[in-house]
Order: C-alpha cells, then structure tokens, then sequence
C-alpha cells in the first residue's frame, strides 16, 4: 500500500510541473507577441532641424570660355595668301597664324617711298633758294608740308604692310576659322576666333532681375563640369552687367574659375551655385529628409516631442542645395528632430524608434 502511495505522489508532482512549465511558457510567447510591436516602432534616423542666416545659393549653368578672347583680322583686304593654323592649335605668342597676298599692299609702300624722295628733293632746293632770299615763304611752307604728307603715306603704307600678317597677340587656341586660302577679304573681316591661355577661365551666365540685386563683386560660387563631374571647381564674381541682355532679358554675370589645376576646353558646360554676401533667416534641412515634393511644395516627417510618433509635415521651400533646402515656416521650432531615412515606410502617427541619431548629427556637421 504505501509503495503504491508513493508511486501516486510522484505522478501528481510531475504533471503538476509539467502544467507549470505550459503556463510559464504561453505566457512568454503572449509577452513577446505583444511587448515587441507595442514597444519598439519603426527604427529611424533623424537629424535635427537648424535655422540660422545662411546665404541663399542662386543656381546657374552656362559654357565655359577663355576670359579673354578676340576675333584676329587683317587691317587692309586682300587676297588670303596663306593660313597656317586650324581650329582648335595650340598657337604660340607672335606665331604667324595668316598673311595676305602682299604684292600690292608692297607696291603701296613702294610708292609711298617714291613720293618721300620726291617731296625731300623738293625740299631741299626750295629751302636753298629761301635762303638765298630767292623763293617765298609760302613755296617754303609748301614744300614742307608735301614732305611731311610724303612721311606720312609712307608710314600709313608700311603699318598697312605690318599688319597684312596675323601673329597670335599670346599663348592660346584657335577656336574658329573663317576664311581658307585664296579667298579675297573686306577690311576688318575676322580670320580666326581666339582665347588667350595667359587668361583665367570664366563661366558666362544670365541672372534674372529678381536674383541680380542679392550678387555683389566678390561673391563666392562653386561649379561643376561634365568632363569632371566629382571635381568641384570654385570660381568668384568678377564682373556684373548693368543692363539685361537684348534677346535673354537677363543679366549676364561673369565668373572667374579659381582652379587651373584641370585642363578646361573652350564650351565645356557647367552648372552650379553662386552664394551671395546677403544672408536671410531661415531654417535649412537635408535634401534626403524629403519623402515628395510638387513644385516649391516638399513632404517630409518630423518626430513627436516625446520621440514616439512620426508626424508628416508640409511647407514651401525658398532655395535648395545640392544637400540641403531652405524654408520659413512658423509651424516649426528650431532643433525639431526630422526622419532622413525610410520615409517612404512612414505614414502620419506611425510609431517610431530613433537609432543613431548621434552617428548622423556628427556627419552633418
């Protein structure tokens, strides 16, 4: 009797424990169940928002060129002899690029020549007989006169034969010819489009009426090119137009490129920003915090105070970066916290669980 008394003992005792362990273990899985989707949230980065006077950057885009470029021309027409450079040589400072035909040009000279040692002639007798008290003073005053005009054709002649040759005025390119051997051309009529290489490079560009008045001489920009798009280039504000162009409206605004460290090609595009002296309060955010935009109008989320909750937020921006944009708002306070990451996850009061917000603030800085 008592063996089987024990035998009974022993089997309540271990279905007892083993009710014990099915309760402690439903109510685990109840606690995981619920605990970790209650607690936990979506996982986010944020990064605080900031508002200060910052410079507005004014977006541009244009062609690079030489600073100093010129159309080189003959100061007679003529007869093209010989051209002895193409579009885009390397040409260097007094190298002859062009001559005409000098024949006629020389027997200009010829000529002139000729008529100085008339007038001289002349001179020299009449002034003899007006001192010998035998020729006037108005035929003395004459013949001086028709020497100096003699002087003058021939030096009229000789300068119209210096310049019937085209020399390069410095190192630089030929960007353009216009005319080939054998052609006749008028006075004046360009030969060569050229830029000067002793030059700094420039990027040419129109400014609305709007963005004009914030410029001032001086003010920094940076640029990029397509033949070296991860090379930032940074350029200032050398010169500004007083007056819009004709066909644009627009002012055109020229900026010097402070790096000669690349080799840069005439037409080369660019685009990029310039930052005016003027600063404006405003509050600035980066551009990867963006969920959507339309127009001026972008979406991003910002979190609750208590750090809990995802709140969608909406406001026009003023300017943009190329990492950051710029708005005023009076419907957000400075240091809000705003979600740069998953927002396409996130719906307006979704639960949120801020991670590595230190890592981000450390890099934005």
């Amino acid at each position: 009797m008592k063996k089987v008394n024990n035998i009974l003992k022993y089997t309540v005792m271990a279905c007892l424990l083993i009710f014990a362990g099915i309760l402690i273990e439903g109510c685990s899985n109840s606690e995981a169940n619920t605990g970790i989707k209650e607690d936990k949230g979506i996982p986010v980065k944020v990064a605080k928002l900031e508002k200060g006077k910052v410079s507005l950057p004014i977006h541009v885009s244009g062609n690079i060129s030489a600073s100093k470029e010129s159309r080189l021309s003959f100061k007679t027409g003529g007869i093209i002899e010989s051209i002895y450079v193409d579009d885009g040589d390397h040409v260097k400072k007094g190298q002859v690029l062009a001559k005409l035909n000098l024949r006629e040009i020389q027997e200009q000279v010829n000529q002139a020549v000729i008529g100085l040692e008339k007038a001289q002639r002349d001179y020299e007798r009449i002034y003899n007989l007006y001192a010998d008290t035998v020729a006037t003073l108005e035929q003395y005053q004459n013949v001086k006169s028709a020497l100096d005009i003699a002087n003058t054709n021939l030096n009229i002649a000789e300068y119209n034969l210096k310049h019937s040759t085209i020399k390069a005025p410095s190192e630089g390119i030929i960007l353009k010819k216009f005319f080939e051997e054998n052609e006749i051309v008028g006075t004046g009529n360009p030969i060569f489009y050229f830029a000067s290489a002793e030059e700094k490079w420039r990027l040419l560009v129109g400014i609305s009426d709007k963005e004009i008045v914030k410029l001032k001489l001086g003010d920094n920009a940076k640029i990029f090119v397509d033949a070296y798009p991860d090379k930032e280039l940074n350029c200032t504000v050398a010169n500004i137009d007083n007056a819009p162009g004709y066909n644009t409206g627009l002012y055109e605004v020229e900026l010097l490129i402070e790096d000669q460290n690349i080799e840069l090609k005439h037409g080369f595009f660019a685009k990029g920003e310039i930052y005016p002296s003027q600063n404006i309060d405003c509050y600035s955010l980066p551009i990867n915090a963006i969920q959507e935009g339309i127009g001026k109008m972008v979406v991003f989320y910002s979190v609750s105070k208590d750090g809990k909750v995802a709140i969608k937020q909406e406001t026009n921006i003023i300017s943009m970066s190329s990492d950051k944009v710029f708005f005023t708002s009076n419907d957000l306070y400075e240091d809000m916290q705003i979600i740069v990451d998953k927002q396409k996850e996130l719906k307006h009061l979704d639960k949120v669980k801020i991670i590595d917000s230190d890592w981000l603030a450390e890099k934005l800085k």
